[in-house]
């Protein structure tokens, strides 16, 4: 049946306000979550600032149990056993499931107070599903003729945008990771809300991407097989990641009456943690920028990498919630890092290469985000060859995971 024009009219209208309305709001909320985690860190620095003697190493230690704490009130008020995470927005699209509203914006409070603590988990994970809850509830309340995939998708879409400061990946990762598949009738207004997010985020100065630029510029024939060699070790770091979170998150899920132990566990573990290697706790970004320079010794990049899967697994696991992509870019970065100094005692020089290759295979593998992933990196690092050496990298390191684990840490079987 044709199309009447007044329809076509109304529609082209429709997803232009649904895109930046859903945009507006998206560049606010993330803009708002990002600045409250910066905000109660930044306080926890200046708190240890006034405080004499070994005491400001406890500092830490008592923003890490009150969180905890914090999180364990919520949790019960809200009666969720288990966070909400990036999973259950997948889930809303491909099951045709209602997302749970005010699940959806409990776990974006708990991962705040988790974040904002000084928890070894990351923040764009809880985002990305903040972003599909406010899509959902924009949905729920706006009856239209747009399906609510479509308005989870433009959510999800702000959400990276404003977070990241990346809107193409925002994008591509809408469709990839959340419908996965492109849609003619989403693409319009998705694209329009992550532009409007980005613009008004950059507008605001809230969110905006890390500033990777100039770390790869030239890409060499020798350094081609030592990315292919690389790409297993990265697939092997990236099921390794999801298989001991997979674990210890079903034998947590498992335990009746939500008990506050494994949370009160997980907060001791990182503040024992981070008295020695305060470099694993919190987001990580900067120990990130120390991988991608190559400036650490090898016996501190090790330690490094294996407190912040530990410790990330316990957070996240246990229900000090949080995200995982952060994460996953600092283990990945930090076997790249740890691979150049290999190749380097063997006269080859790779630079930043390896580490920005880890980076995207681990976080891409863990995700099941490789399209999204190579572009998040080529926008950060505004390098066609960086874009290439992820792309090499992403390739081989998924088609492993894939096989030995599954498409991503959210498409896992539960036990």
């Amino acid at each position: 049946m044709a199309v009447k024009p007044n329809n076509i009219f109304v529609d082209s209208i429709l997803y232009v306000v649904v895109g930046v309305t859903i945009g507006s709001v998206m560049a606010f909320a993330a803009g708002s979550f990002l600045w409250a985690g910066a905000s109660i860190n930044t306080f926890s620095k200046t708190v240890e600032t006034f405080i004499d003697g070994e005491l400001p190493r406890l500092v830490p230690a008592f923003f890490l149990l009150g969180s905890a704490g914090l999180i364990l009130i919520l949790r019960r008020a809200l009666g969720i056993k288990r966070f909400h995470s990036p999973r259950e927005t997948i889930a809303a699209v491909q099951s045709e499931k209602p997302l749970d509203i005010k699940g959806g914006l409990g776990s974006t409070l708990a991962a705040l107070i988790a974040v904002g603590g000084g928890a070894s988990v990351g923040q764009y994970g809880p985002l990305v599903h903040f972003g599909g809850t406010v899509g959902a509830a924009v949905a729920k309340a706006v009856k239209t003729r747009i399906p609510g995939e479509t308005w989870i998708g433009c959510g999800v879409a702000g959400a990276i945008a404003a977070g990241f400061g990346v809107p193409l990946a925002a994008i591509v990762f809408s469709h990839e990771v959340v419908l996965r598949r492109f849609s003619i009738s989403a693409i319009a207004p998705i694209s329009i809300c992550a532009i409007t997010a980005a613009m008004l985020s950059d507008q605001f100065q809230v969110g905006g991407r890390p500033y990777f630029d100039g770390l790869v510029n030239s890409l060499t024939m020798e350094f081609i097989p030592l990315l292919i060699l690389s790409a297993p070790v990265f697939a092997i770091t990236a099921v390794l990641f999801m298989a001991l979170l997979g674990k210890l998150t079903d034998k947590v899920d498992q335990l009746p009456n939500l008990p506050a132990w494994p949370l009160i566990v997980a907060a001791l573990l990182c503040a024992l943690v981070g008295l020695w290697v305060p470099g694993a706790l919190g987001l990580g970004i900067d120990v990130v920028q120390d991988f991608l320079s190559n400036s650490l010794p090898v016996a501190a990049v090790l330690i490094l990498i294996v407190a912040k899967l530990v410790l990330t697994v316990a957070c996240v696991g246990a229900g000090l919630h949080g995200g995982i992509y952060l994460p996953s870019l600092f283990i990945g970065a930090g076997v790249g890092c740890l691979l150049g100094k290999v190749a380097a005692t063997l006269g080859i020089a790779s630079g930043a290469g390896l580490s920005i290759a880890g980076m995207a295979a681990v976080a891409a593998a863990v995700f099941g985000a490789p399209i999204s992933t190579v572009l998040i990196i080529f926008e950060f690092t505004r390098s066609y060859e960086a874009a290439l050496v992820s792309i090499i990298a992403v390739t081989i390191c998924t088609l492993i995971s894939h096989q030995l684990y599954a498409p991503s840490f959210f498409d896992r079987d539960t036990g």
